[in-house]
């Protein structure tokens, strides 16, 4: 359902011409030359933007712009993960500065502490579909205050908020110099949740309410999206650094800071700040993104009902151009042959492992089983699953008659030392198990490394603790193009037949599930009963079903018109 479409139907939504939705995300995954996301967070914000882009929907994005990038993961010869720079390269991107009425570079100024620091904004464009990019390193600031936006998610405290500070509050503001009136503000993640103060401030100003008034007002325009209930996904700080940066903010809003401090608080947490508790008190509306995030959620805050929306991706992005000419073809009623889906499939493959060849000189085997696990690399998605019986895993995976190889890739925030261990862990198994044959690391997991691994693998590996995969994206692009799942069933996959398009792994003993399938069920599905033209004609029909199912069910078309439907228009 195009804009259009919308309208139509929902009347309402005739203000966001002139009031889009301001959407405001700490990370976006908009271009291969601009790493400024560091995982599934910044690559649905960048699908919604394209899917926005696409529908004809009101909206502006809004980041920050961090000029050293993520970071461009590198391999130690001692199996350690190292931390390089990833500059963006402007030249190649639609990027530019945003200028004010004179027509010279745009200043904000936002109060820190007892500092003044100016902010500065980038616009990236995505067809008619703008994200404003806000940035720090001019020279007019302080030398510390030019690098409060260097890096993504810094481990510092001190930082980390500040950045969140102008995201928020510079973010908000932004907005108002250039003359866009937000009918909604959406903040995907709590990093952003400082806007709220920000748009009240702006509604005191302008209607000379109060502030009590004026917040209302802010939060009746406000909806959140929350990704994930892991702690180290839900930003706290301690109350007295709040105090230190936000008290001159607070003064010009005539609140005691106390007012401030206390909206984030939590009782259970005394002396701490957290940036989601302001979020969810701050929002009218708030969702989850599935249907068994917004359960595990309800323990976690059973004082919110957070609304199911589970997150879709940006079709015409993720899936090849094979398999889009595929779904069409079924959705129309159409037969598809087992071949025409085979041979879409090997030239995918085909192009995958050749572009790793060429980036490693290793040889990989075309017509062997290919799986992949690639994420990021956390406690709770558990790498190390795979490896829990290196004995039995070697049987399974030297078979001559079914042979397999494993792509794994992801990268470790840098101030994760436990994630860094286990592709220390991981590197260390293969090579002392000598099964380098059968199992690759890959480096630097990113975009243009993604759609690869998504279109050309067998089998998409997923292996999170049970109650702690919000959604996962990252299968559901596999799928669109074939690609079939071997997951434990947590977030999207909670939602499907995970047999119809897959093989599902028991939560309970993992480890003993996954090897059994791959021994019992994959590797024999896979190599046995193929067809006079080679094809095995159950796993192409599987393929086929994955596809349909996934591309019909959760689309970035589907998770928009629901953020719509569910979010922007209470609101509105």
């Amino acid at each position: 359902m195009n804009f259009e479409q919308m309208q139509t139907k929902w009347p309402k939504l005739n203000a966001l011409p002139e009031n889009p939705i301001a959407y405001f995300c700490a990370e976006f995954a908009l271009a291969d030359q601009l790493p400024i996301y560091s995982g599934g967070l910044g690559v649905l914000a960048g699908d919604v933007v394209r899917e926005a882009d696409s529908e004809g929907l009101p909206l502006v994005g809004i980041g920050l712009f961090y000029k050293q990038g993520y970071f461009k993961q590198v391999i130690t010869d001692s199996g350690m993960q190292d931390e390089l720079p990833a500059y963006p390269d402007i030249s190649k991107l639609p990027l530019t500065r945003v200028p004010d009425a004179q027509g010279n570079e745009l200043r904000i100024k936002l109060s820190i502490a007892e500092r003044i620091i100016l902010v500065r904004a980038w616009r990236y464009s995505e067809g008619n579909t703008p994200v404003f990019l806000l940035d720090t390193d001019i020279p007019e600031n302080q030398e510390l205050d030019r690098r409060l936006t260097l890096s993504l998610y810094p481990s510092s405290n001190d930082w980390r908020i500040q950045q969140e500070i102008i995201l928020g509050i510079g973010g908000a503001r932004l907005l108002q110099e250039l003359s866009i009136t937000p009918s909604v503000y959406h903040l995907n993640e709590g990093h952003s949740a400082f806007a709220v103060l920000e748009v009240a401030h702006q509604h005191m100003q302008q209607g000379k309410a109060s502030f009590e008034d004026s917040f209302r007002y802010a939060c009746n325009h406000t909806v959140f999206t929350n990704h994930t209930l892991i702690p180290s996904g839900n930003d706290m700080f301690p109350s007295e650094l709040v105090s230190t940066l936000l008290g001159q903010y607070a003064n010009h809003l005539g609140l005691p800071i106390d007012e401030i401090v206390r909206m984030g608080s939590v009782p259970r947490q005394p002396g701490f700040f957290s940036m989601t508790h302001l979020a969810l008190t701050a929002s009218s509306k708030v969702s989850a993104v599935s249907k068994s995030h917004a359960q595990f959620a309800k323990v976690t805050w059973p004082d919110s009902t957070l609304i199911p929306i589970t997150n879709g991706v940006h079709v015409p992005y993720w899936q090849t151009s094979s398999w889009q000419s595929i779904s069409d073809k079924v959705s129309r009623g159409f037969e598809v042959s087992d071949e025409e889906i085979w041979n879409a499939h090997k030239e995918h493959k085909t192009a995958l492992l050749k572009k790793l060849t060429g980036a490693t000189g290793a040889i990989y085997n075309p017509d062997a089983l290919t799986i992949t696990w690639a994420r990021r690399v956390t406690g709770y998605k558990q790498p190390l699953l795979l490896f829990s019986d290196v004995e039995r895993l070697s049987r399974i995976l030297e078979q001559s008659n079914m042979p397999i190889q494993i792509l794994i890739s992801g990268k470790a925030h840098p101030s994760d030392s436990a994630a860094k261990e286990m592709i220390a862990d991981i590197l260390d198994i293969i090579e002392k198990n000598n099964l380098g044959k059968n199992i690759a690391f890959l480096p630097n997991y990113n975009l243009e490394l993604a759609r690869l691994l998504i279109a050309g693998s067998d089998v998409w590996l997923n292996t999170p603790i049970k109650g702690q995969e919000a959604c996962g994206t990252s299968g559901m692009k596999s799928s669109l193009n074939g690609v079939l799942q071997c997951a434990i069933s947590d977030g999207w996959t909670d939602e499907v037949d995970l047999a119809k398009i897959g093989f599902p792994v028991s939560p309970i003993d993992s480890a003993t599930s996954l090897y059994n399938s791959l021994e019992q069920t994959i590797a024999p599905l896979y190599y046995n009963n193929r067809n006079s033209a080679n094809i095995p004609e159950a796993w192409a029909a599987r393929m086929r079903d994955t596809a349909t199912v996934v591309t019909a069910e959760f689309s970035a078309t589907r998770m928009l018109a629901e953020y719509v439907e569910k979010l922007y228009l209470p609101t509105l």
